[in-house]
């Protein structure tokens, strides 16, 4: 852990193992907060629209919440998300530029923060990456600890690499854009962290995948209507 982290208290949800709230868990309901706003900031602009688009509000809340997320991933030694959160921070700052945002005054220090929790959070990945995995395991526990450990892995990977596929669609279409294919991605990433945030009984990640399908499946159903690929103009 990044700091010390006393138990406020813990209760039982879905299983016998109890969920832990500590000071640390409300700085990740704070990001959470941010990530249900940038949701909320995106499907209104494109409801507005009619058609699935990402206004620069919305790269500006993600790359809010996904800083704090990167600190909330290090101080509970969370490596699948930690590497999630981090691969985010270059992509939404590119959008950022694509969306129009000057190089100027405040923005520049906020780019020049998140190069360095960019820093930071591959700094830490380097670090613990090869002890998680070359922890030993023994019993059938710690075989399904593994196991699992691999399915957070691949939901992290799935759910985040889409803003660095949607990167390269949007350096081709010379502006920030949502197609069709980010959304159906980001469906199957979403189940997957949310079945990895449940094994580890967290309720930040918990709460921050639960409701994140409602908005994707809207934004799928505003692609189909714009035009039938999904295409952003």
């Amino acid at each position: 852990m990044l700091t010390a982290d006393p138990i406020l208290f813990s209760f039982r949800l879905y299983s016998a193992k109890e969920i832990v709230i500590t000071p640390w868990t409300f700085i990740g309901l704070v990001a959470n907060v941010l990530f249900t706003a940038r949701v909320l900031i995106q499907w209104i602009a494109s409801e507005r629209r009619k058609k699935s688009i990402a206004p620069a509000a919305f790269w500006w809340t993600s790359l809010a919440a996904t800083l704090i997320m990167v600190f909330y991933s290090i101080q509970r030694s969370e490596f699948p998300f930690l590497l999630g959160y981090t691969i985010n921070i270059i992509p939404y700052v590119r959008n950022l530029m694509l969306s129009g945002q000057k190089l100027r005054g405040w923005p520049i220090a906020v780019y020049g923060f998140s190069a360095a929790v960019f820093v930071t959070g591959a700094s830490v990945l380097a670090l613990t990456g090869k002890a998680v995995f070359a922890a030993p395991a023994h019993g059938a526990d710690a075989d399904i600890a593994k196991a699992w450990l691999y399915v957070g892995l691949a939901g992290n990977l799935t759910f985040n690499t889409r803003f660095l596929a949607q990167w390269i669609y949007a350096e081709k279409k010379g502006k920030s854009a949502l197609p069709m294919w980010f959304w159906i991605w980001s469906l199957t990433g979403q189940m997957l962290c949310l079945i990895y945030a449940l094994i580890l009984h967290d309720l930040v990640f918990i709460l921050g995948f639960l409701f994140n399908g409602i908005p994707i499946i809207r934004n799928i159903m505003l692609c189909l209507r714009h035009q039938p690929s999904g295409a952003e103009h």
